[in-house]
């Protein structure tokens, strides 16, 4: 738990955090889609000493020969491709032994809250489609996927000049493969509308005030009730949310939050990998599977 010392210092932060939000929001900024590149010359765990990179090397080769993420190699930097296969790792690990909900007609729909650049669609897309065979005998046909991609903040400017909806964007479109439609718009998942889905997934979501100032997060638009409700109430009967928390005091106030929703924990694993840069930042992060019941209260919507 944050000291009372950097939840106040925290708390400073907030008026300037909301301006800058309120000033992006109104101005919207956009320089148009970015064409990924995957920067040739850049060595893929250069942070990493040679014993590592060797040890997380190989660790990666086994990812690429389990899942079929070619297209990154030439649109993504070595770090979003490891952190792609980063994701997937940490999801096949809390999912190990259960089959991802798919509709009626062989389709999975999902979406994605507070998805920030989506670096990650590409893996999450995959992960979705489950299409990863055994060995190179045992080919399985993807599932089709529809995945769409929300984020409040999406007009943040990047050091490119671009901004994190133009991003986003770009990487939903590199995802759209075997079939799958992937999308991504600049939304606020508390009020936005959303038909039901097979998965609904929070990577991260800021349920206390410190975490959503630490991250530059607008408190005036931090509502985890609010939004965890809304997450719920989009999961169709029998359908999955899937949430990740940065620390495990967070992932307990999730567990207090959802008690009084209809899901129920199917799974929990650690999100720890060392296969991103900031592995050290990984170490106390939580992954759960909630599956949705029937009923939905009417009344909690405060918070």
């Amino acid at each position: 738990m944050p000291s009372v010392l950097k939840n106040g210092l925290a708390l400073l932060r907030a008026p300037a955090i909301e301006l800058g939000f309120a000033l992006r929001s109104v101005v919207r900024w956009s320089r148009g889609t970015p064409v990924l590149q995957a920067n040739a010359g850049d060595e893929a765990f250069a942070w990493a000493d040679a014993e590592e990179r060797a040890q997380l090397q190989a660790r990666l080769d086994e990812l690429v020969a389990q899942f079929r993420l070619t297209h990154l190699d030439a649109t993504a930097t070595p770090d979003v491709r490891c952190r792609n296969y980063a994701r997937l790792a940490q999801l096949e690990a809390l999912s190990e032994g259960l089959e991802v909900p798919v509709g009626e007609d062989g389709v999975v729909r999902a979406a994605d809250l507070g998805c920030g650049d989506f670096h990650y669609a590409a893996g999450l897309q995959q992960w979705l489609a489950r299409h990863a065979a055994s060995n190179a005998s045992d080919e399985v046909a993807p599932r089709k996927v529809v995945l769409r991609g929300l984020e409040l903040d999406g007009h943040g400017i990047y050091r490119d000049g671009y901004s994190r909806a133009d991003h986003a964007r770009a990487r939903a479109q590199s995802a759209c493969v075997d079939g799958a439609l992937v999308q991504f718009e600049v939304a606020d998942a508390v009020s936005a509308r959303l038909p039901e889905q097979d998965v609904v997934s929070l990577f991260f979501p800021f349920l206390t005030a410190y975490a959503c100032l630490s991250w530059g997060g607008p408190l005036s638009r931090l509502r985890p009730r609010r939004l965890l409700r809304r997450a719920v109430m989009s999961v169709r009967p029998g359908g999955w949310l899937v949430v990740a928390n940065q620390t495990r005091d967070e992932y307990r106030r999730l567990c207090s939050l959802l008690a009084d929703l209809p899901v129920v924990r199917i799974a929990e694993s650690s999100f720890a990998t060392n296969l991103v840069p900031d592995s050290g930042s990984t170490q106390d992060q939580v992954g759960s599977v909630w599956q949705r019941q029937v009923a939905v209260p009417t009344d909690g919507l405060s918070g």
